[in-house]
Order: C-alpha cells, then sequence, then structure tokens
C-alpha cells in the first residue's frame, strides 16, 4: 500500500516539476521577449525630415487683374478695373491690397417693354451706378519644392472687402398686362458693403521678375448700410448685391520690384 502511496507521490511530483519547468520557460520566455520589446521601444526614433522652405525671391509686386476686362461680355452693361500691390511680410507671407472702379448701367423703359432685344423680363428696371472697392488681407504660401530657382506660390488667403457706390434707377416697371404698367423711380444715393474674402491660387513666374497668377475667390457679406430703398444691382468689386456669398475669379499680371535678396539659408 504504502509502495502505491510513495510512486503516486513521484508521480506527482513529477508532473508538478515538469509543469514548473515548462511554466517557467514560457514566463522566462515571456519575460525576454517583452523586455527586448521594450528595448526596442524604448530606442530613439529617428526624427522625420522637416520640409524646409526654400529661399524664394522676395519684393514688391504691382499687378493688374485683366480678368476686369472680360466683364462687358459676361455682364453686359458693366466696366471695371483692377490694380493691386503684394509684398513680403516673411518669407512665406505676403500682405496685398487691391483697388479697383466699376461701373454699372443700362436702360430699360416703357417704349422697351415688348422689345424682347432689351432684356426686359430679366432686368425690369434702369439703373446707374459708380464706386469704389477696396481689398487688404494676407496670402500665405504652401509651396515647398526642392528646385533652385523655383519662385513659385500656391496661396490662401483672407482679406477684408469695402465698396462704396453711388446708384440710382431713374425707372422701375411694374408689369401689369390688366391695370395696365406702373413706373417709379430712385434718385441717386450711396450705399456702402463690407465683406469677408477667401482666396484660393496659384502664381507662376514666366521670365524674370514677371508673374502671372489666377484665384478663386469665396466673398461673405458682412454689412451693407442704405439699401432699404434700393438693393445695389452689383456691388464693385463683390458682384451681385442681392446675394450675401459670392463666387469670384481673377487673373493677373505681375511685376516684381526685388528686394532682400541676399541668401540667408532657409527660413
Amino acid at each position: 500500500m504504502l509502495r502505491y502511496i510513495l510512486i503516486s507521490i513521484f508521480f506527482i511530483a513529477s508532473s508538478n516539476l515538469l509543469f514548473a519547468q515548462d511554466y517557467t520557460g514560457d514566463r522566462t520566455q515571456q519575460t525576454t521577449e517583452r523586455m527586448m520589446q521594450n528595448e526596442e521601444e524604448g530606442t530613439p526614433r529617428e526624427p522625420k525630415e522637416k520640409k524646409i522652405y526654400p529661399h524664394k525671391r522676395r519684393g514688391t509686386a504691382i499687378n493688374m487683374d485683366i480678368s476686369r476686362f472680360l466683364m462687358p461680355a459676361i455682364d453686359p452693361g458693366t466696366l471695371g478695373a483692377e490694380i493691386g500691390v503684394r509684398t513680403n511680410f516673411k518669407k512665406r507671407m505676403f500682405i496685398v491690397g487691391e483697388l479697383g472702379y466699376e461701373n454699372v448701367s443700362f436702360d430699360n423703359n416703357l417704349a422697351d417693354i415688348n422689345d424682347p432685344n432689351k432684356g426686359f423680363e430679366d432686368k425690369p428696371y434702369s439703373y446707374n451706378s459708380s464706386g469704389f472697392y477696396a481689398r487688404v488681407g494676407f496670402d500665405y504660401d504652401i509651396f515647398i519644392v526642392d528646385e533652385p530657382g523655383n519662385n513659385d506660390n500656391i496661396l490662401f488667403g483672407l482679406s477684408y472687402g469695402y465698396a462704396f457706390q453711388n446708384h440710382e434707377s431713374p425707372s422701375v416697371i411694374i408689369r401689369d398686362d390688366y391695370w395696365g404698367h406702373y413706373e417709379r423711380s430712385f434718385s441717386k444715393y450711396g450705399v456702402s458693403t463690407h465683406w469677408l474674402e477667401f482666396t484660393f491660387g496659384l502664381r507662376t513666374q514666366v521670365v524674370n521678375n514677371f508673374y502671372m497668377s489666377w484665384f478663386i475667390r469665396v466673398k461673405g457679406k458682412v454689412y451693407t448700410d442704405n439699401e432699404e430703398l434700393l438693393v445695389p444691382y452689383r456691388v464693385p468689386g463683390y458682384g451681385k448685391g442681392s446675394n450675401a456669398v459670392n463666387l469670384g475669379f481673377s487673373y493677373k499680371l505681375e511685376y516684381l520690384i526685388p528686394w532682400g535678396n541676399k541668401d540667408k539659408g532657409h527660413l
């Protein structure tokens, strides 16, 4: 009987010893793997290479928006012109300013009411407006390219716009084929408009110091005074006066007057 007990005890002890060895081996292997993993994780990683903004030509540029000359084809009766200036604030930052003029004139009256060529249905009134506008803001260049002599830019910008215009409507026609047509007028008076403008554009150097650029402009009206009597048909520099948001486009020719171009490395 004792022999069976001793054999059982020996068998149990042997099994526990083997299990303990396997378990200890597994724990030791897991601990070793964990330590190796911690060492790998604790090893400092190589820092990512920082993109360095290249040295681009700096200066003050004078530009003209040639897209303004296409306005009569897009909106008959509208004429405008715009000039601007751009100067480096820092290598990647530009301060921009623009000044423009816009004139709108079209004439519909009772004598034209049945003439389909006069566009009476689109503009049932006569209208005259003339005024100026100004924008001031900044552009930021996000174009980083490792190419010596590349002065191109990809620009995001924000500007504040202001316009003042004198407008009038000598003839506003309310058409009624049953009761007859009704006509009234609004005398000339001044209107001021304020808006914010977000821009995105591409600017490229064509030849030395000569650039071409185009911009997409999203304009949000902030405030307009004195529009209770007559909402402006067009606000100079802003666009359709009845819209809270307008989308615009400009295409510019630009000449750069260089300054501060000693090679001091990168920003």
